[in-house]
Order: C-alpha cells, then structure tokens, then sequence
C-alpha cells in the first residue's frame, strides 16, 4: 500500500483531515457551550459541511498536471474513489458527534449537504480548476444560512434553500443529489482544466 501512501501525502489528504476535523470540532464545542438544544441547528450544518469540503479542496488536484493526466493510471476511477472517499470522510466527522451532547444530525441532512456541496466543489474544480472551486459552494452557503432562507412549501425555494430543508424535503435531496452526480460524473471523467505549458525562453 505504499502508493496510497504516497498518493495521500501528494495530495495533502492528512493535512486536509486535521483541517476539516478542527473545524468540526470548533462548531461542535461552540454549540455544546452556547445552546441549550442538543442538536445542531440546518444553518450550522451547512457552515460545517462546507468549511469541511474547503479543508478537502486542494487535495482534488495535483502538483503536476502532466502526471495527473498520464495513461498508466486509471484516474477516473481514482478521482471517483478520490470523491467518495472524502463525502465519507467528513460524514463520519459529523456523525462522531452523535454519542455527544452536541450533534450534527440528522443523518439524511449531514448526508444530504455533504454529498451536495462537495459535489459542486467537483464540478467548479473541473471546470475553473481546485484554486477557484470554491466560490460557487461558498457562495450559496452563505446565502443559504441568511436569516430570510428557511423551509418553505414552494419548490423554488426548496431548491434555492436546499442545505436548509428539513430532511423530508423530497426537492432539496434530489437537486443535492443532481449536484453529487454531475460533480462526480464532470470530475472523475474531465479531470482539472488543463493549463497550458510555460515556456522558458533561452538565454542569450
């Protein structure tokens, strides 16, 4: 297993698991000391996916390009495990908070958001590349979480709100469920964008 070794370091998984685990944890701690509720509330849900999902970004891409690309590696079916495994990774963060006094839940939600916006963080990441695949998840978590998006019976709604649905919302999963796939599909089969070769011009 030492190219799994080797593969996790070169993409800094370890580091992005410490991040992601801090961050976690720092909601967990803030919500077991400031509330009396024992569950965590939709909008803190979704602050956490999406600060656990930012941990795991850079580790989408490589340091190099051209051996990303290179044909002895099966990388879609590599960047596919890549994808799941991190969906994993941070579900079963928030869901260790479970046995606690503090807890993300429920699990459909924690599932839910999880799947949804790291699924659109793989679809930015092929097409504007990891550095600039966050905007668009950071963009709509934080609108979501505003005080004036909420449950609502409208479809429109349910789809614009989707981190913030209550888990029987049927709208809000499939369109999370929309994002999971096309991320997965955009990634696992295009890969990052590709960036053109510097040249050096020579000395004279």
């Amino acid at each position: 297993m030492r190219w799994l070794r080797l593969y996790l370091r070169s993409r800094r998984v370890p580091l992005a698991l410490g991040l992601a685990t801090a961050a976690t944890a720092l909601v967990w701690a803030l919500w077991l000391a400031y509330s009396d509720e024992r569950t965590v509330n939709a909008r803190l849900v979704s602050l956490t996916v999406m600060l656990a999902v930012a941990a795991f970004t850079p580790t989408l891409g490589g340091a190099d390009d051209a051996l990303d690309r290179t044909a002895s590696v099966n990388w879609p079916v590599r960047r596919a495990a890549h994808l799941l495994l991190t969906a994993s990774a941070i579900t079963g963060l928030l869901l260790l908070s479970t046995v606690t006094d503090a807890r993300f839940a429920p699990l459909t939600v924690v599932l839910r958001d999880t799947v949804g916006i790291l699924g659109l963080t793989a679809l930015g990441a092929a097409l504007l590349g990891p550095a600039r695949s966050w905007i668009a998840p950071l963009t709509w978590t934080l609108v979501t979480i505003l005080p004036f998006v909420g449950p609502s019976t409208k479809l429109r709604w349910q789809v614009a709100g989707w981190l913030v649905q209550p888990a029987g919302s049927t709208a809000a999963t499939v369109f999370a469920a929309l994002l999971a796939v096309a991320g997965l599909v955009a990634y696992a089969l295009r890969g990052l964008p590709r960036h053109p070769a510097v040249e050096t011009a020579p000395d004279h």
